[in-house]
């Protein structure tokens, strides 16, 4: 069992990374809770390269891997690996096909085919491709999860996957599960946590909701995935005070995160 890193997820600030001045400082609130690697997503326009890079050096954060626009990685490609080298990640991700393709097997498989060229060169510049998952990856064709038939039909060695474990729980797939079977195609996982409000399901801090983060950490753990991004797409609070509370319920309940 190795060492696990536990990371923000902008997406989850996105109202507060609106332009260079906004993002620096929603950096420095989350380095100061003790985040020291992020995922960058979502940020306004104006968060160019070199404003990542001075927050990178200005607060001692690592961008572990970011989510960029599918279109722009398969129609400039050397501009975004670029992009990725003047602020140093390693990883270059998507947050799914989105409208771009069908959520149909066919869809799937065109998508595949179609970024092919992209994770060729992405590869080239020692980089990995990253696929984000949802629930409706998990909608059965011909017995396999569209997810598994994107693990099966692209390279293992440059294509690996976000695992976000809320969404494949709202699917009915056991988070832990998934994790120990695949793992090795698993480059990070999402963590957020889930529970009900009157008749609704909701995202809620880690630790507060009803997802086995035992589990999940456990298998990780076993698995060689190394790292996790906390991400909670809306929130019922500030969004600081609940990137704090998921931060510090699982830097205190997991050891394994500390440094």
């Amino acid at each position: 069992m190795g060492k696990i890193h536990l990371g923000a997820q902008l997406y989850t600030v996105r109202e507060k990374t609106k332009d260079k001045e906004m993002f620096l400082e929603t950096v420095g609130r989350l380095a100061e809770i003790g985040y020291r690697y992020m995922q960058v997503s979502g940020v306004g326009p104006t968060v160019t390269p070199d404003v990542i890079a001075e927050a990178v050096e200005t607060y001692g954060v690592k961008c572990v891997l970011t989510h960029t626009s599918l279109k722009r990685i398969i129609e400039e490609t050397d501009a975004v690996i670029a992009e990725h080298d003047a602020f140093g990640c390693d990883a270059i991700g998507i947050g799914g096909i989105g409208n771009m393709y069908p959520h149909t097997q066919g869809g799937f498989a065109a998508f595949a085919l179609d970024i092919a060229p992209a994770v060729e060169k992405i590869a080239a510049a020692g980089k990995k491709f990253l696929y984000h998952n949802h629930s409706f990856e998990f909608e059965r064709f011909d017995g396999k999860t569209a997810l598994d038939m994107l693990m099966e039909i692209t390279d293992p060695e440059t294509v690996m996957f976000t695992f976000d474990v809320y969404w494949a729980q709202a699917a009915g797939i056991d988070p832990a599960d998934y994790i120990s079977r695949h793992g090795d195609r698993i480059f990070a996982t999402h963590l957020k946590d889930m529970t009900v409000r009157g008749d609704r399901v909701v995202m809620t801090e880690a630790l507060t909701g009803n997802i086995n983060f035992d589990a999940i950490i456990s298998a990780s753990l076993k698995a060689g995935v190394k790292w996790h991004m906390i991400e909670q797409d809306y929130v019922f609070m500030d969004v600081f005070d609940s990137m704090r509370i998921s931060y510090e319920n699982l830097m205190k309940r997991y050891p394994e995160f500390r440094e």
